[in-house]
């Protein structure tokens, strides 16, 4: 069975500084964070390496001076856990973006479904429709 992926937050109320994040994606090798608010936990943005990159990096500001509520990718673009991957892969194309946040019907959040996440699931689907089309067709060429 494979491994669940751990999605690694912070706390807004926190105040955590851009450094503060850099330092965690490179500690857990990582390339996103989920920033949440409170005691339920709730998912209000997400910080990636390219928000570092083009809002601190690139503004050659000081990566401990700025908030990360002010470079945090908000409000997040999030699918429902009981939605489709086609649905998934639609509202990535629509907002382009590269990840989504997942929730619940509660709007409890359930993980991160990234582009490559749909690619290799897509690429199985693929995979499988192509060895039983490869199977019937070498079936129907046995008359």
């Amino acid at each position: 069975m494979p491994q669940k992926k751990v999605v690694v937050t912070v706390d807004i109320n926190d105040n955590p500084s851009a450094l503060d994040v850099a330092k965690l994606m490179a500690k857990r090798r990582i390339g996103s964070i989920v920033v949440i608010e409170g005691d339920n936990k709730r998912p209000v943005g997400m910080v990636t390496e390219r928000d570092i990159i083009k809002k601190v990096t690139a503004q050659n500001k000081s990566a401990d001076q700025v908030a990360v509520r002010h470079i945090m990718s908000s409000p997040l673009v999030t699918v429902k856990s009981i939605d489709s991957i086609d649905t998934a892969a639609e509202t990535i194309a629509e907002n382009r973006v590269k990840r989504l946040v997942v929730l619940e019907q509660d709007g409890s959040m359930v993980g991160i479904l990234s582009v490559s996440d749909i690619a290799k699931k897509l690429a199985k689907i693929l995979t499988e429709d192509y060895s039983r089309y490869r199977s019937l067709r070498n079936l129907l060429d046995t008359d």
